[in-house]
């Protein structure tokens, strides 16, 4: 087993250690499903054929140079994470408004959260013939937990009395109830490879049991996964895939109506009418379910965020429905400030916070705030466009914005602009908020970027996490948002549709947080 810190009771987990990822990163941050074909037209245009007939689909995905197919490692770029998720098998994988278990053939837990039993799937093995058994599962799960990937998730796991038989059953053991263990650890990240497996060898070795086999692997040109014919889930109808880095979903878009390829993973909604006005195109959009929620960070240890009045006036000031209908062009939804939209769990009791201008900017006017500092960096398209109307919004209250934008490769470089500035502008993949809440708005919590701590909504999370009974759990959860909402320090404006484009006869392209899953893709 890999070294690990030890026992983690009650780890307090340093900003700088380990927030290297964001929105789409890390793989706790999403929802899954099949995309449905929303329009284009019909052409004669068909799947790429090679020599003997084999079927060979081209994909057009952000990745660079750094990338690396290591779960544990992989960045914010979806590349890696297309590769890693269709070469390995999870445990478990969130598809559409739920989380089902892929190797996993059954979880149970003790009657305090404290242990949970984990029995895999019979008769599966590796690419290499191998059979896949619990100590894998045990091994990959540790390795996963000593990431920036996996250790919030896993961070109440007691590897020294955790165990595996051997076979199929793995026990893993908990230093404090963790009711959730299943939304907040596995279903984010539960990626499993060979026992032993070390860091130099997932670019350049074939690891995996999932559908397709890893051929090469390189950052700067591509990736090539072939099928895995032996596939315990069944061979897949696409022989051959090759991922090609395009970080722009400008280049992405280009190179699908220039013929270069044939699946643009997430393109811009202001890209929606080029593809439907393309013959042989169509549009692929996931709904709320599927989507990408856009958010600005207030600084709660700081002036003037500080003072929840504030806090709630500048929330009362963003035109939620003007940045959705000029920003995302129809192609997503109104957000009301807590994550979750349109996946279980989510409080949609709460009322809609609508715009109140006037009141709002009369709250900045007594409080003589003029200015404010907004750090941005564009991950994904939209976000400076939501500052630059946030600018027109702001300025009309009298405040002006001194914007800082970062270059997407480097804005986690160095985390502590963020954690400084007073506002900062990002996105998060949309997923349930049981799975989300502790992560992104838990008082010690390196991925609360606002900072804003509530003892009670603290104490309302825990309160969660170690109620082992769903009804009284989704009632706590219920209460714990209720807070979050009126006292809060994240704006959570709008839900972006997860949009990609493909051409004419793909169908089945299947995504889990984000991230394309082609086991079941056909091509016409």
């Amino acid at each position: 087993m890999p070294e690990t810190n030890g026992s983690q009771t009650g780890v307090a987990i340093s900003r700088r250690d380990c927030v290297k990822l964001m929105g789409g990163l890390a793989l706790a941050f999403g929802a899954g499903g099949v995309l449905s074909a929303c329009s284009g037209q019909t052409a004669e245009q068909g799947g790429t054929e090679q020599g003997g007939g084999e079927r060979v689909l081209r994909v057009g995905i952000a990745g660079g140079s750094t990338d690396t197919i290591d779960p544990s490692m992989a960045n914010g770029a979806m590349l890696p994470f297309a590769v890693y998720l269709n070469i390995f098998d999870s445990l478990v994988l969130m598809e559409g408004e739920e989380m089902t278990y892929q190797l996993a053939d059954e979880i149970t837990t003790n009657d305090d959260g404290t242990e949970w039993t984990i029995v895999i799937k019979e008769g599966v093995t590796f690419h290499n013939g191998d059979p896949l058994t619990a100590d894998d599962v045990l091994y990959s799960l540790q390795y996963l937990s000593t990431s920036p990937n996996g250790m919030m998730g896993y961070m109440y796991v007691d590897w020294d009395s955790s165990v595996s038989d051997g076979d199929r059953t793995v026990t893993i053991r908990l230093t404090q109830p963790q009711a959730t263990f299943v939304e907040e650890a596995l279903a984010p990240i539960s990626t499993i490879f060979p026992n032993g497996t070390t860091a130099d060898q997932f670019d350049v070795e074939d690891l995996g049991s999932g559908p397709y086999k890893l051929v090469s692997f390189d950052p700067d040109s591509g990736t090539v996964i072939e099928a895995f014919e032996g596939y315990w889930g069944g061979a897949p109808e696409i022989d051959r895939i090759e991922l090609f880095p395009m970080m722009e979903s400008s280049s992405r878009v280009t190179a699908l109506t220039g013929g270069q390829i044939d699946f643009a993973h997430q393109i811009s909604s202001t890209d929606v009418a080029t593809i439907e006005g393309a013959e042989g195109l169509a549009v692929m959009s996931g709904g709320v379910a599927h989507s990408s929620v856009y958010k600005f960070c207030l600084n709660a240890t700081k002036a003037p965020f500080d003072d929840e009045e504030v806090r709630t006036a500048f929330k009362a000031i963003v035109d939620r429905e003007a940045m959705v209908e000029t920003i995302f062009r129809g192609e997503g939804e109104v957000g009301n400030d807590v994550i979750g939209k349109g996946l279980p769990g989510y409080n949609d009791a709460i009322e809609q916070r609508s715009l109140d201008f006037e009141s709002a900017a009369q709250v900045f006017r007594d409080k003589d705030i003029t200015s404010l500092d907004v750090l941005t960096s564009e991950l994904v398209p939209g976000i400076k466009d939501s500052v630059d109307m946030l600018a027109q919004q702001m300025e009309k209250a009298g405040v002006a914005l001194n914007v800082t934008e970062v270059d997407p490769a480097n804005i986690f470089t160095d985390m502590q602009p963020i954690y400084d500035t007073q506002v900062f502008a990002t996105y998060l993949i949309n997923r349930p908020y049981a799975a989300r809440a502790y992560m992104d708005t838990g008082a010690t919590s390196p991925y609360n970027f606002s900072q804003w701590a509530d003892e009670e909504y603290n104490a309302l999370l825990t309160q969660a996490s170690q109620t082992g009974g769903e009804a009284e759990r989704t009632e706590i959860y219920d209460q714990a948002q209720q807070i979050l909402w009126e006292r809060g320090s994240e704006v959570m404006w709008g839900y972006a549709y997860e949009l990609s484009a493909h051409i004419e006869g793909v169908s089945g392209v299947g995504i889990t947080q984000s991230v394309p899953l082609f086991a079941k893709a056909s091509m016409a």
